[in-house]
């Protein structure tokens, strides 16, 4: 998986259109975009991040791609959610568990409840095409991504993970697939501080200022795309593998049985 993605976000899984236009068209339609909601009161100015240096690229990208900085993709920076007490019985509000989201993918039946009502229009309700990063947990989960697309009011978030809501021109999919690829993982990792305790965490200056690789629309879809297949066959051939592995095992004990039955045999003569 990590290979794929790797492949995905370097530009080498699907040939480039030389007809489609260049990221950096895209950028300039995201900011024109952000600049009107921000003049129109319904997102916040974004604090200016230093551009992207040389030293800072992790690799060479296509031609038409282009480098920039997590926060220019999203709407508002990233914010942490809330971890009132929980309760054991069920009531209106349930709140993510920390393993909602580690597998990558959304598990909406890692949940909690609380006693506490939720003004509706709070934001920490998340909503479809919200994504939703681990800001603190082990080195090896840290800043692990996972995209909701479930109903909207369902769930609130918790203090350990930050909402992150992509520009509506940017594949939420791709985004995400960005940020689990072993470079973006690796910046998270090494960002995160406390790394020797049980659980280091990533704050909002170190995920804003992640390094995301951007190209134009049409590609991101067809990259999508083929990585979704590519990861449906690995699921398949895992699947394969471990209904091979059982078969191997249930004839290894069968073998052992009938050795030791064998044994018995001998034993008894």
């Amino acid at each position: 998986e990590q290979t794929l993605l790797q492949l995905a976000v370097r530009g080498l899984l699907v040939p480039q259109d030389p007809a489609d236009e260049p990221a950096s068209v895209l950028l300039q339609k995201i900011r024109a975009e952000k600049d009107r909601l921000i003049a129109a009161g319904q997102i916040k100015r974004d604090k200016p991040l230093p551009p992207v240096t040389d030293e800072e690229k992790p690799f060479e990208l296509p031609r038409g791609w282009e480098w920039c900085r997590l926060d220019q993709l999203i709407y508002e920076s990233p914010r942490n959610g809330y971890s009132p007490k929980t309760v054991d019985y069920p009531t209106n509000t349930k709140t993510l568990k920390l393993g909602a989201t580690t597998s990558g993918r959304f598990d909406s039946t890692q949940v909690k409840y609380i006693n506490e009502e939720i003004s509706r229009d709070s934001f920490l309700w998340i909503k479809p095409r919200d994504i939703l990063i681990q800001r603190g947990n082990s080195i090896d989960f840290v800043g692990v991504s996972a995209i909701y697309q479930g109903e909207e009011n369902c769930f609130i978030y918790p203090d350990l993970m930050m909402k992150l809501k992509p520009v509506s021109s940017l594949s939420e999919v791709f985004l995400h697939h960005a940020l689990m690829s072993p470079s973006c993982r690796e910046y998270f990792r090494s960002n995160a501080t406390g790394a020797q305790k049980s659980m280091p965490k990533i704050n909002q200056a170190v995920v804003s200022g992640a390094l995301v690789p951007l190209c134009c629309e049409e590609e991101q879809l067809a990259i999508v795309t083929k990585v979704e297949k590519l990861l449906s066959l690995c699921d398949q051939l895992e699947t394969q593998i471990t209904q091979n592995q059982t078969h191997a095992e249930q004839l290894m004990q069968a073998v052992l049985k009938e050795a030791f039955s064998h044994n018995n045999e001998v034993e008894l003569a």
